[in-house]
């Protein structure tokens, strides 16, 4: 059994999980009981990371069957946006990104606490026409808007070594967006943890796995072309995931929690503006 306590803010995971669960058939944790009044909630174990696993019995096919199993769920979710809407589940999609770029960038105090210069914010400033134009673009290739997990990677996957059965987590910040931005962060996050290079063979074959469901609306070529875009909005994207959980726990809750990583939120709109 594992308890769960989570901010007020993002207590709707265990109302997400349920959805999954019931009306898509995800493999999502099986919770138990909820508190309301505490913020927290029951659910089986479903296993070690996969992370862990590997680490141990590197297996690269199921990487590619996280990925597969994952891209599933969001295909499957795209008839279902309503529903998580109505659980205040974010609106993130493309038509939505540049209005809530220029909401954060505007967050002036915020952004000068994390060390930001002034320069820096009238570059950021600057390129909220640049946010628009790659968000119109990107929503020319019409691949459908739907779940997003922003830390999708193998550290959030239960699995089970005997029964082998794999199983999603840490749903609570999920968003409606771009389904190449998870996939995005977990090829990066195999980079990290698991020594894939991006020009190796490893990369390749997980890359076009991330295609696979998406094949009967697109070419490859044209997906490929997407994902590169996703690639560029990423920084964004994390940025507006950070400040997210920022304000759901409290920066200095934040900053004693990722002491060895400070200034994230500045971190990534850097990484943004050194990539234009």
């Amino acid at each position: 059994i594992y308890l769960k306590q989570t901010p007020p803010s993002i207590f709707m995971e265990s109302k997400i999980i349920q959805l999954l669960a019931n009306q898509l058939h995800a493999s999502v944790p099986i919770v138990i009981a909820i508190n309301d009044d505490l913020h927290c909630f029951l659910m089986e174990d479903a296993g070690i990371t996969l992370r862990k696993y590997l680490k141990t019995e590197f297996q690269p096919n199921f990487m590619q069957r996280a990925i597969r199993e994952y891209t599933t769920i969001q295909r499957s979710t795209e008839k279902h946006i309503p529903s998580f809407l109505a659980l205040d589940v974010p609106d993130w999609r493309l038509n939505q990104l540049p209005n809530l770029y220029d909401q954060l960038t505007n967050q002036v105090e915020v952004l000068k606490a994390e060390g930001m210069a002034d320069g820096e914010l009238k570059t950021l400033y600057n390129l909220s026409r640049k946010v628009s134009e790659q968000c119109e673009l990107l929503a020319q290739y019409q691949i459908p808007e739907t779940l997003v997990q922003p830390d999708f990677n193998t550290n959030n996957i239960l699995f089970n070594p005997i029964s082998k059965k794999m199983t999603l987590i840490d749903l609570g910040e999920i968003s409606i967006s771009h389904p190449f931005f998870s996939l995005h962060n977990y090829l990066l996050q195999a980079t990290i943890h698991h020594d894939v290079k991006e020009n190796d063979q490893l990369y390749q074959k997980l890359q076009d796995t991330c295609f696979e469901s998406w094949l009967t609306l697109a070419t490859k070529k044209e997906l490929l072309e997407a994902f590169m875009l996703t690639k560029k909005l990423w920084p964004i994207y994390s940025a507006l995931a950070h400040y997210r959980l920022m304000m759901s726990v409290g920066l200095q809750a934040l900053k004693s929690f990722y002491a060895n990583k400070p200034n994230q939120l500045a971190g990534h709109f850097r990484e943004y503006i050194a990539s234009t």
